[in-house]
This record gives structure tokens, sequence and C-alpha cells, in this order.
């Protein structure tokens, strides 16, 4: 996935490129569709999307159902590492194996949560250290990687974060 930075000076607006292939009766409507809507063929994507997001229902439990627009923006971030730990409260049902991995080894890690004196602590999105799990980052990846053919999780520890 490439991304596309604006040329403008002081505009930090980023998009990203993304190759489909749809099939030509609709490419067909999708062209007539920006004709009558006076939009570019991709403004008229984007509101076809924003559209089918708005719609789709994410059940967040038995008795809670949101549309997907209204949870997205509860889990969207600019940072990847916030971004990955607000789905994995708001929506864990939505994480791939590989990122369940790494949530997992996230919550039997200590150094990403406020600890009591003892050294034990809560799981929940109250009790995390953002600020650790985001400067652990990209040692968490290595970390999960190295031990990805374990059969349990391997917790990480402060002494193995690599400050970036």
């Amino acid at each position: 996935m490439a991304t596309k930075t604006s040329k403008r000076a002081g505009e930090s607006s980023t998009t990203v490129s993304v190759g489909i292939r749809i099939d030509p009766k609709i490419k067909f409507s999708l062209d007539i569709m920006g004709r009558l809507q006076k939009r570019s063929l991709t403004a008229v994507i984007e509101w076809a999307i924003s559209n089918a997001i708005a719609n789709q229902k994410v059940d967040l439990d038995p008795t809670v159902t949101l549309s997907l627009d209204f949870v997205i923006d509860r889990i969207w971030s600019t940072d990847e590492s916030t971004r990955f730990v607000n789905l994995c409260f708001d929506m864990p049902q939505a994480l791939t194996y590989d990122e369940l991995r790494k949530w997992e080894t996230i919550k039997v890690s200590s150094v990403f949560w406020y600890t009591r004196p003892d050294g034990s602590y809560d799981v929940g999105d109250e009790y995390i250290n953002l600020s650790a799990v985001r400067s652990g980052w990209h040692s968490l990846g290595e970390h999960v990687e190295k031990y990805k053919s374990s059969t349990t999780v391997v917790p990480i520890y402060e002494s193995q974060i690599v400050a970036l």
C-alpha cells in the first residue's frame, strides 16, 4: 500500500493508493454516478465506501450494536500502536491471528500496564500504559515474530525493549 503526501506547504493530509479489480459493469456504473454527482471516480468510490461503512452494523456485545463508522471514530488514531490498542479493546473480534498474538503478548507483559507495588496489574483500557506501548512498539513486533512458533505466548520484559 503506497501513501502519497500532498505537496502543499503546511498541509498534512495523506492519501493511500489502493489497487482494486472491479467488474466492468460496476466501473461503468461508477463513471455514470460520477457524472450525475459531478464528482471524480475517486470521490464517488470514497462516497460509496463511506456510506457502506456508515450502514455496516457491529455487535460489540449481545446488547450493543453500533455503526462501524461510530466504532472507527473511537478506534482511529494516527499512531499505529494507539490504534491497535483501541482496536483490541473496542473490537477484538476483528483481530487477525497475528494481531491477536501481539495483543496476548501485551496482556502478559507487565511493562505495558500500570502495576501495583507487588507487580500485579489488571488488564483494562484504564490500566494500559500507552506511552510504554508506543515506546516498545518496534521491539514488541520483533519479539512476537521471534516467538511466533512458540505454543505459548512469551512475555516481553523492559530489558528487551530498545528505544528508537
